[in-house]
């Protein structure tokens, strides 16, 4: 697979038109005639409506991931989520052919895929070009790199109908505005028979739920901080999502292990003890990180 096969099937996320490439530096709409920039290894390709991206502000202002902060802390900060999704979700799924990921942030998940699947065509996408840009660096840590970085909107993605054969997505969905709209789009640039895995996601019921966004739950107070979206949904509701966008094949994984959640120790006692409770009372009442999969039909 040729490294330049993405540009042929990138699309105006305002028109939805074909993009070309003029130079290395520049892309143009055959329709609209917006022009994009290719700048710092990051081809930029948000809507022009976006607005303003807080998601952007707030990774250039994390404690662990902010401007003045080196690569490794990005990776250090993250390093539970890293190990689970090393130990568990790379030997699980196949990430062979085109791979998008979704909400990539510093782009560690692409480079883990990249350097397991060298063949692989590797799409990291994010709505912050901050974060993207600082991926080069974190996949030059884990001795491994990513083919193309996107600034995006997860909402109007700048890609074709069915080019991938994997869109991935870490701990993302649950910050969209329209979570189905999204899901959709996911949908829509896979192609038939295509997989999609959210992962990290959280389920709960309405009481739970009401506790972990409002001003003291730790959804809320993020939320509040950051200006971003922090969303729970119950375990039908996520369901409901994927069905409403005619996946296939859904399937949900109860994340219970408390020794990927040693970040914080009151989480991990917390899935210590859920580890020993039934699935039947998770998800649509307590609290419970989910990995979600399903097919394209």
């Amino acid at each position: 697979m040729q490294k330049d096969d993405l540009t042929n099937h990138l699309i105006c996320p305002d028109c939805r038109n074909r993009v070309t490439v003029e130079d290395q530096k520049t892309l143009t709409c055959t329709g609209c005639k917006r022009r994009f920039s290719w700048d710092n290894n990051v081809i930029q390709m948000l809507p022009s409506k976006v607005g303003r991206n807080c998601e952007d502000l707030a990774w250039r202002t994390l404690p662990y991931e902010g401007v003045e902060k080196p690569a490794w802390m990005a990776l250090l900060h993250k390093k539970d989520r890293i190990l689970y999704f090393y130990e568990r979700i790379l030997p699980k799924v196949d990430f062979s052919g085109r791979i998008l990921e979704i909400g990539a942030g510093t782009c560690w998940a692409s480079a883990l895929i990249k350097k397991k699947h060298s063949e692989s065509l590797v799409v990291a996408s994010d709505i912050s070009p901050y974060a993207l840009e600082k991926g080069c660096g974190v996949a030059s840590l884990l001795d491994s790199s990513v083919d193309y970085r996107i600034a995006c909107d997860a909402e109007h993605l700048p890609f074709s109908d069915g080019y991938f054969d994997v869109v991935l997505s870490n701990a993302t969905i649950h910050h969209f505005l329209d979570p189905q709209k999204g899901i959709c789009e996911m949908w829509r640039v896979l192609r038939k028979g295509g997989k999609c895995c959210s992962l990290g996601e959280v389920a709960a019921g309405a009481l739970f739920k009401a506790i972990l966004t409002s001003r003291f739950g730790p959804e809320g107070r993020r939320a509040k901080s950051l200006e971003i979206e922090e969303n729970v949904y119950s375990l039908r509701t996520w369901r409901r999502f994927f069905e409403a966008c005619r996946f296939i094949d859904i399937t949900v994984d109860f994340d219970k292990t408390w020794q990927h959640k040693l970040y914080d120790w009151f989480t991990a006692l917390y899935y210590r003890a859920l580890s020993s409770i039934p699935d039947a009372f998770i998800g649509d009442f307590l609290p419970c990180a989910i990995d979600i999969y399903a097919t394209k039909n």
